[in-house]
């Protein structure tokens, strides 16, 4: 990554470094940093990397990658317009759920690239990233498809909580809002970054 810039190499580089959880220091292969535009629109935050995007060392992998590809490509949303990143950047042991410890201790390097991706939207994938990004209980059934001009990393962003692509494999419903949440993408980002009163950290 040669061309990368500067800032986002070097909190790309204090990611691959970090321990601050030590269990998952010690179960991953690598840390799974993300993929994509440094320039992106959209941010695709998924949760915690699993035994293959531990292996490969790119997030989101597999069906649920090839889904996920397939629809934004149908949403006419150029591919070099996205960056993929995770909640938790290390494979938790034995594939739980990352703690909120974890998930807290990770998030300085999701601000990070909020603050230097500077996507327009970003796009929470399925429950828990979406509960833990919006701040609150409510289920993505609820939730799905609406986006809300929310303050992530001190930028204001369009959040829209969409089902996750691995649920959507085996739902056919759930496939059909998954494409229909991301077919507005290109919309939502020609609508530019939402106006936001003095928008703060997290």
């Amino acid at each position: 990554m040669a061309d990368e810039h500067p800032a986002l190499a070097a909190a790309r580089a204090h990611a691959l470094s970090c321990t601050r959880c030590p269990e998952l220091a010690a179960s991953r292969t690598q840390v799974v940093w993300g993929t994509g535009a440094e320039d992106a629109d959209v941010l695709v935050v998924g949760a915690a990397p699993g035994a293959g995007e531990d292996a490969l060392g790119r997030p989101l992998v597999g069906q649920a990658r090839e889904l996920l590809d397939r629809l934004l490509s149908a949403s006419g949303l150029p591919a070099d317009r996205v960056f993929s990143t995770g909640l938790v950047k290390c494979l938790p042991p034995s594939g739980r759920d990352p703690t909120p410890g974890e998930v807290a201790n990770c998030s300085g390097h999701l601000v990070a690239q909020v603050e230097l991706l500077r996507p327009v939207v970003v796009v929470a994938l399925g429950d828990a990233v979406t509960k833990l990004l919006r701040g609150d209980h409510a289920a993505i059934r609820e939730r799905r498809g609406r986006e809300e001009a929310r303050a992530l990393g001190g930028l204001a962003v369009w959040l829209l909580p969409v089902y996750h692509p691995g649920a959507a494999l085996y739902a056919p419903a759930l496939t059909e809002e998954l494409a229909l949440d991301l077919a507005r993408l290109p919309e939502r980002v020609a609508r530019g970054r939402p106006e936001l009163e003095a928008p703060g950290r997290p």
